[in-house]
C-alpha cells in the first residue's frame, strides 16, 4: 500500500509498505479521505512530533478487514476513523471526559499511531474509533466531522445558552461550524471577526449576524461590538484563530462576568492580567478535540439535514499532491477552508 511518511521537518517520504493486517480486536479502513488539519501543517513545518509516522487523523473510509473478536462491523462499512480511543481507565475516562485520557494522544491515529495519509489504516479499537456513516451522509461531509465535532465539544464545554449574544473570532473550518451550530443551539446574535473576505461572506451564509476584519477595524472594534451589545459586551467570546492577537482580542470583548472559550491552538505565550479579571469576574475555559458521543449527535445534524456542509470542503487532491497542493498551499492561502486528501 501506498503511505505518505513524514521523516522530518518539511519532508514527506511517498513509501510502499506491506498491506496491514487486521489482529485481535481491530479493523483495516480502506481510507477514502483524509483532511488536512492544522496540527498535520504545524507537524509538517514545525517537527513537533518525531518523525517517522503517517499523519492524518480527519479519516473517512470503508471497512476492509475485520479482526477476530470485533463485534458490529463487517467489510464495506462506511466509517468515520475517530475520535481518539479512551482507554477507560484512567480518572478522566472513568469522570466522563474521554477527549483528556491520559493515553489519548498516544491512541489516536495520525499522531503516535499511523494515520489516514495512505490507502489503509489499522484502528486499534473499533469499539470507539469507529462511527457508522448513515446512507444519506456522503464522504466528503463526513470527512468534515473532526472540525464539527470539535466546535460542537466546545460549545458543550462552555457557558453557552439560547439566546446569547456570541463572538467567533477566526471562521475557517471549526469557526464556521461553530457559528452554524451556534445557531441551531439558539444564540441570540453572533459577531464573527475574521480578516478573509470570503470566510467573513461564508461566515454570513453559516449563520453569522455581522463580520467584522479585525486587522482593518483596529482600536475601534471593540467600541463596535460594544455598542452591539448593550455597551457591556458579549455573553461569550469563542477563540478559533490560534493566535496571540485573537486571544488578548477575545478577552477585551466579553461583558463582566462572560466567558472565553478557547479552542484555537498557538503555544506563543499571552498575556493576562490577574487584576482585570478578577474585577471583571472574567471566565476562561479551554476545550480539546471531542469523544464519540459528539460524533454521533453531529452525525444526526448532518443526516437530518439541519447541519449543512456545503462550502467548508475547498478541494479534494490526490495523495502525491499533499505537499505542493497541500501543506504548502494551506499556509499561503487563507481563502482555503478545508483541503482533503484522496488517497
Amino acid at each position: 500500500m501506498r503511505a505518505a511518511v513524514y521523516t522530518a521537518v518539511k519532508r514527506i517520504e511517498f513509501q510502499d509498505r506491506p498491506m496491514l493486517k487486521a489482529g485481535s480486536g481491530e479493523v483495516v479502513v480502506k481510507i477514502k479521505y483524509c483532511g488536512i488539519c492544522g496540527t498535520d501543517v504545524h507537524i509538517y513545518f514545525e517537527g513537533i512530533l518525531p518523525p517517522g509516522i503517517v499523519l492524518g487523523h480527519e479519516n473517512v473510509g470503508t471497512v476492509a478487514e475485520v479482526g477476530e473478536g470485533v463485534d458490529g462491523w463487517k467489510v464495506g462499512d462506511r466509517v468515520i476513523a475517530g475520535p481518539p480511543g479512551p482507554c477507560g481507565k484512567c480518572y478522566y475516562c472513568l469522570h466522563g471526559r474521554p477527549s483528556i485520557c491520559v493515553e489519548g494522544f498516544e491512541q489516536t491515529n495520525g499522531l503516535r499511531r499511523d494515520g489516514g495519509m495512505a490507502e489503509y489504516m489499522l484502528v486499534k479499537d473499533p469499539k470507539y474509533m469507529l462511527t457508522r456513516i448513515p446512507d444519506n451522509v456522503p464522504f466528503e461531509d463526513a470527512v468534515l466531522m473532526d472540525c464539527i465535532a470539535t466546535a460542537y465539544h466546545g460549545i458543550m464545554r462552555s457557558a453557552f445558552r439560547m439566546g446569547d449574544n456570541v463572538v467567533v473570532s477566526g471562521a475557517a473550518s471549526i469557526g464556521l461550524s461553530l457559528i452554524q451550530l451556534l445557531k441551531i443551539g439558539g444564540a441570540g446574535h453572533i459577531t464573527v471577526l475574521q480578516p478573509s473576505p470570503m470566510k467573513r461572506e461564508m461566515a454570513l451564509k453559516f449563520g453569522g449576524d455581522v463580520t467584522f476584519n479585525p486587522l482593518e477595524e483596529g482600536d475601534k472594534l471593540r467600541e463596535k461590538v460594544m455598542a452591539l451589545y448593550g455597551g457591556i459586551g458579549a455573553d461569550i467570546a469563542f477563540e478559533c484563530a490560534g493566535t496571540h492577537e485573537s486571544f488578548q482580542t477575545c478577552l477585551g470583548l466579553v461583558r463582566a462576568g462572560g466567558q472565553v472559550l478557547n479552542l484555537g491552538v498557538t503555544e506563543k505565550p499571552t498575556t493576562v492580567v490577574p487584576a482585570a479579571m478578577v474585577m471583571r469576574e472574567l471566565d476562561i475555559k479551554s476545550s480539546l478535540a471531542y469523544d464519540y458521543e459528539d460524533v454521533r449527535k453531529c452525525l444526526n445534524y448532518l443526516a437530518t439535514g439541519r447541519f449543512k456542509a456545503k462550502g467548508l470542503l475547498s478541494d479534494i487532491i490526490p495523495l502525491g499532491d499533499l505537499v505542493e497542493k497541500g501543506f504548502n498551499r494551506l499556509v499561503v492561502d487563507k481563502n482555503l477552508i478545508k483541503v482533503v486528501v484522496a488517497p
